[in-house]
C-alpha cells in the first residue's frame, strides 16, 4: 500500500503527462483543421480559375465576334448623314449584314 508521501510524489508526474497529452491532442486537432482549411482553399482557387477561364472565353467571344463591326457601323452612320434624301438617321428597318451576330439580352 502506498504511503501519503508516495502519492504526492507520483501526482505531479501524472498531471504533467496528462497536460502533455492534452496539448498533443489539441495540436492534432489544429493540424486536422489546418488541413481541412487548406483543402477548402485549394478547391476555391480551382473554382476561381474555372470562373476566370469562362470570363476570358466570354471576352474573347465578344471581342472576336465581328472584328469589322465598328467600321461597318461608322460607315452606315456616315452614309446616313450624307444621304440628301434622308434625315441623317439610320433606317431602323434595315437588316443587319449576315456576318453580324446579334445576341438578345433580356
Amino acid at each position: 500500500m502506498a504511503t501519503q508521501s508516495e502519492v504526492h510524489q507520483v501526482s505531479p508526474a501524472v498531471s504533467l503527462f496528462q497536460k502533455a497529452h492534452g496539448r498533443m491532442t489539441t495540436l492534432q486537432r489544429i493540424d486536422e483543421q489546418m488541413n481541412a482549411l487548406l483543402d477548402q482553399r485549394r478547391k476555391i482557387q480551382e473554382e476561381l480559375r474555372t470562373i476566370q477561364q469562362l470570363i476570358n472565353e466570354e471576352f474573347d467571344r465578344v471581342t472576336k465576334q465581328s472584328p469589322g463591326m465598328p467600321n461597318r457601323v461608322l460607315s452606315r452612320i456616315a452614309d446616313a448623314a450624307r444621304d440628301p434624301n434622308g434625315n441623317g438617321h439610320l433606317n431602323v428597318g434595315e437588316p443587319l449584314p449576315d456576318d453580324v451576330d446579334v445576341e438578345v439580352i433580356s
